[in-house]
């Protein structure tokens, strides 16, 4: 650390150095350097010069002054004479010098005895003065001279100014306080002779200056145009390779893309695989819990049963997310357009998640706006994802409070109209630094909001795709601790079409055909067995076949009201024993009156549209769900 009384002394070094350090430019600080090395070189004569009259006016005035007064002033004239004198005698301000020695602190002290040398002269005007005239003309001639010869100096001019004022300014000063018509004449002299000295000294200062800015850049310029030429040359030759790296990349790219797409297809096919085999099992734990539900059960065992099977719901929800985000991503997900009521779509999902609010002390509200037209064209699946995603995520991490529904419309046209739809809550908010991932799949806001909530990250990534999918925006205003706001803004096209209401279904207004005779066409024996055991349920007997080959052998025998079938089965798949069924009508038979249902884990998109263009009528993706098996029976039994 330095003390404030260090850092308050100023060397006249540093002061010369931070007069040379003033340049704005590299060109700047050349030109300077040029020029202090022009006044060093130009300066010979003068140092001489300056020595000789300092001699001269010494021994013209030894017996007037007391000794030690002149030998001391005539010693530190000399030594800085003998300073400079050496610096250009023995170039050590150049490159050239051998000695060790940093040429720039060399020209700087060179420019600070410039200055001590004319602080020097201008002490013989205050403490040197003579009181006999005729030397008193003579020193004024002296300094003139010394003045004059100090033109050399000129290179820098406010080097040269520095020293013809230090000179000078203390004569006139006393010639004036001397007082009377001939020294006010000298004074003023004097005066006009620093002006006419400084002025001339300006103009070459200025004019060198110029000259040396002009030099320089030329020089720049020709060295520019010889690195450009040579640039070009070199740049002409990597043009010539760049031309054949350029095919090669092309190669390149083309086996890439290729490489891509195979991945892309493995992927497609390793992700349905997946899926079905996942799938498979599921079948089995799902469908034998509905099975065990509809046994005489104790409280406790209920208790087990329920909580089994929300796991495996649970389990089956990760299972869809991560299809649908895979469907997404490869840009399988096709949106319909049709009409449809968002009034009653809030509605559905307000009583839908009711009883779970209600176990948390929460309360669900409803807000929507007046101005919301009755029915909208777009897809009722994607928005009733969307908003259901939405509305279990803020159930989830809201313990107390309220979340809120609301629409509101932001402007309206004539056939169209723009939505703002928004899901709050009083729940735990989010961090800000988290909720600029927070639409990442597979994201949390952090690892212990994964610890104590659970949860894979997909349904905001899937909500913010499917927003995207309808040219919509989504967004998030959050406070951490007071809630947090999700909302998406979307256009519709407003229809005139009216929606009607769906109705439920009871058992007693379509009853099943339990004489109806059915095919199930499974190879899981798993898989068999709650088939069987729902349709028993129902009232129903199947008949089993554990492949194609098995289902068509039966059908050429005997009659059936309706085949369940499965895709992938050994021997003969599904696709295939449709593909037989309805191509040959058998005897006695009308095969193509014949009711086929898919019953199958093949759930990826694409999936049941071929199940349909092979010659199935209808489709039933596994895990299997009592109520929707139920449904397809009643619509072609009942």
């Amino acid at each position: 650390m330095i003390s404030q009384t260090e850092s308050s002394v100023i060397s006249p070094a540093e002061v010369a150095s931070s007069l040379v350090e003033k340049s704005a430019s590299p060109q700047d600080e050349r030109i300077l350097q040029t020029q202090i090395t022009r006044l060093i070189t130009g300066s010979g004569f003068s140092n001489v010069a300056g020595i000789a009259m300092a001699a001269i006016w010494v021994g013209l005035i030894w017996k007037d002054l007391p000794h030690e007064i002149l030998i001391v002033w005539l010693g530190v004239m000399l030594l800085l004479f003998l300073y400079r004198f050496s610096t250009h005698y023995f170039k050590l301000y150049s490159d050239e010098s051998k000695l060790p020695i940093n040429k720039y602190v060399v020209r700087r002290w060179y420019l600070v005895s410039v200055f001590l040398t004319g602080t020097g002269w201008g002490i013989t005007s205050t403490l040197m003065f003579p009181f006999n005239e005729l030397h008193q003309i003579i020193l004024a001639f002296i300094l003139v001279g010394v003045s004059a010869s100090g033109v050399s100096y000129s290179p820098v001019a406010w080097v040269y100014y520095g020293f013809v004022g230090s000179a000078l300014l203390p004569l006139m000063i006393r010639l004036f306080y001397v007082g009377g018509e001939v020294y006010y004449a000298l004074s003023a002299m004097t005066l006009f002779f620093v002006g006419v000295m400084i002025m001339a000294v300006h103009r070459m200062y200025k004019s060198s200056i110029t000259e040396l800015g002009l030099s320089y850049k030329n020089e720049t310029l020709i060295e520019g145009l010889t690195k450009a030429s040579t640039h070009l040359e070199s740049l002409n030759d990597d043009l010539k390779d760049e031309i054949d790296h350029g095919k090669k990349i092309e190669a390149q790219l083309k086996v890439a893309k290729e490489n891509a797409e195979k991945m892309s297809q493995a992927k497609g096919e390793f992700l349905a695989n997946m899926s079905h085999e996942i799938r498979t099992p599921m079948n089995g734990v799902i469908g034998t819990l509905q099975l065990l539900e509809d046994t005489d059960l104790s409280v406790e065992q209920k208790e087990f049963v329920e909580t089994a099977h929300k796991s495996a719901d649970a389990l089956l929800a990760i299972l869809n997310d991560i299809l649908d985000l895979s469907k997404i991503e490869a840009g399988k997900l096709s949106f319909e357009n049709i009409a449809f009521d968002l009034n009653q779509i809030i509605k559905d999902i307000v009583v839908l998640h009711s009883l779970k609010a209600e176990q948390q002390s929460v309360s669900m509200v409803q807000q929507i706006d007046e101005a919301l037209p009755p029915a909208l064209m777009g897809d009722p699946t994607r928005m009733r994802q969307v908003i259901v995603n939405l509305v279990s995520n803020a159930l989830k991490f809201t313990d107390q409070g309220e979340v809120k529904i609301g629409v509101e419309v932001v402007k309206s046209a004539e056939d169209s109209v723009d939505l703002k739809i928004f899901v709050s809550d009083t729940g735990i908010g989010i961090p800000l630094a988290a909720q600029k991932t927070l639409f990442n799949a597979f994201t949390q806001a952090d690892g212990s909001t994964t610890r104590k909530y659970g949860g894979t990250g997909l349904g905001l990534a899937i909500v913010s795709q499917l927003v995207d999918m309808m040219n919509g925006v989504l967004g998030v205003d959050s406070v951490e601790g007071k809630g947090s706001m999700f909302w998406f803004t979307a256009t519709f096209q407003c229809s005139d079409e009216a929606i009607q209401a769906a109705t439920e279904v009871t058992v007693d207004d379509d009853p099943i055909q339990l004489e109806a005779k059915i095919l199930l066409v499974e190879d899981n024996p798993i898989n068999q067995m709650v088939a069987q055991k729902m349709l028993e349920k129902l009232g129903l007997k199947a008949t089993l076949a554990n492949n194609g080959v098995e289902a068509l052998s039966l059908l050429e025998t005997q009659s059936y009201d309706l085949v369940l079938m499965d895709c992938q089965m050994p021997e003969m798949d599904g696709f295939d024993a449709t593909r037989e069924i309805r191509k040959h009508a058998l005897k006695a038979i009308n095969q193509h009156a014949l009711p086929i249902v898919a019953m199958t884990a093949n759930v990826m998109s694409g999936d049941r549209e071929r199940c349909l263009e092979v010659g199935m009528d209808d489709y039933i993706g596994k895990p299997v769900q009592r109520d929707q098996l139920e449904s397809v029976l009643r619509k072609w039994l009942g």
